[in-house]
């Protein structure tokens, strides 16, 4: 079981609202109704969450919703005959965990786990159950949350599918940066990512990866330091992930 985290009021914008202009830009919550997207935000509480510490496991208690200010969280899971695997990286304006809200006293069904310190606004599941129960906008907004589950599932399939592990490596460090997205690191060196992990996410050893990664930074796409990646031409990059040549 996940450790519980200590939320803390979330600093608001002068409407009330909490880092609205972030939700607003991208994510799930960009294109939804501007009165539902205030209320939700008045409802989170910001957290910190340190590297490697879990904002849930698997199986945990039912909770609420959780929307990425900073940093990136990575998603765990397996199926019936496999161990744990890390799939994918959300980032800046991705939300998750909304498998309790759509399935009333169902538990967790991944594991989202820190891969940098990040920032989380979180939504309780009390509040959210009362206003999707009392506002019809907001069931729709929120059961619309699992289309971009699926999604997410097609693009993560689609690139394991690639036959050249360097074209493979390109377009998993595309999806999981979110550079097509417009996610800016932090740090000026990019996003804290070692070689293994992004290895398990590409389905490609270590020692191929830091070769791969080699031919990616002599074409001028990417720059990488110790643990740090940073995607430095997303148009050339996108163009090799998806080329059949």
């Amino acid at each position: 079981m996940a450790k519980q985290l200590n939320p803390v009021p979330a600093p608001a914008y002068p409407d009330g609202t909490a880092y609205a202009a972030l939700f607003e830009a991208r994510g799930w919550l960009s294109d939804k109704p501007p009165g539902f997207r205030r209320q939700l935000l008045q409802l989170g509480r910001l957290i910190t969450v340190a590297r490697g510490e879990w904002v849930f496991a698997i199986d945990d208690p039912p909770g609420g919703i959780y929307g990425v200010i900073s940093g990136g969280i990575g998603i765990e899971g397996a199926g019936p005959f496999h161990i744990l695997r890390l799939g994918h990286v959300v980032r800046a304006g991705t939300w998750f965990g909304h498998h309790p809200i759509l399935h009333p006293g169902g538990r967790r069904t991944q594991g989202m786990r820190a891969m940098e310190e990040s920032q989380l606004l979180h939504v309780p599941l009390a509040p959210l159950e009362a206003l999707v129960k009392a506002d019809a906008v907001a069931a729709r907004a929120v059961g619309n949350m699992a289309d971009g589950g699926s999604i997410l599932a097609t693009r993560i399939i689609s690139d394991l599918l690639i036959p050249d592990a360097t074209q493979r490596i390109a377009a998993v460090l595309l999806r999981v940066i979110g550079a097509e997205e417009g996610v800016e690191p932090t740090h000026p060196d990019g996003f804290l990512m070692t070689q293994s992990e992004l290895g398990e996410m590409a389905n490609v050893s270590r020692p191929h990866v830091n070769r791969m990664l080699g031919e990616l930074e002599e074409r001028g796409w990417i720059a990488k330091r110790y643990q740090r990646l940073r995607i430095l031409d997303v148009a050339a990059l996108r163009n090799f992930a998806a080329s059949e040549a």
